[in-house]
């Protein structure tokens, strides 16, 4: 079986309380939760397949929109071990849905590029100068 692209949850972290000292009352901003995940993409094939992926669903987002309210994938940092993203608490479980289809789209573009059968070294073609 060929090497998955996964997420593993590392956890999910409330962003902390603090009020301000000013005698006017605090701003009260909605509770948010980051969403931590340790990405694990065996080479720069799959590390690839995953920006593929994200791109794909930016051009999405973008194309047909996305609900009032919902975060965009464009806010999610990226790195080539990790996927962090601060969402609203009430969209937790719909950004969970984003990064699982993520996944899925990622798996599936890996599994195409790999079914492409490689060709010999004598069959490249080379440019004349």
């Amino acid at each position: 079986m060929m090497p998955r692209i996964l997420l593993t949850a590392v956890e999910d972290a409330p962003e902390p309380v603090a009020f301000s000292t000013g005698s006017s009352a605090p701003a009260l901003e909605r509770p948010s939760v980051t969403l931590r995940f340790r990405l694990t993409a065996t080479d720069e094939t799959s590390l690839e397949a995953v920006r593929y992926a994200r791109r794909s669903m930016l051009r999405e987002e973008r194309t047909l929109g996305i609900e009032d309210g919902e975060p965009s994938l464009e806010g999610a940092v990226f790195s080539a071990t990790e996927i962090q993203w601060r969402v609203p608490r009430p969209q937790r479980g719909r950004c969970l849905e984003k990064l699982t289809d993520l996944v899925g789209r990622a798996n599936r573009a890996l599994e195409q590029v790999r079914s492409i059968p490689a060709l010999p070294p004598e069959a490249e073609t080379r440019r004349q100068p």
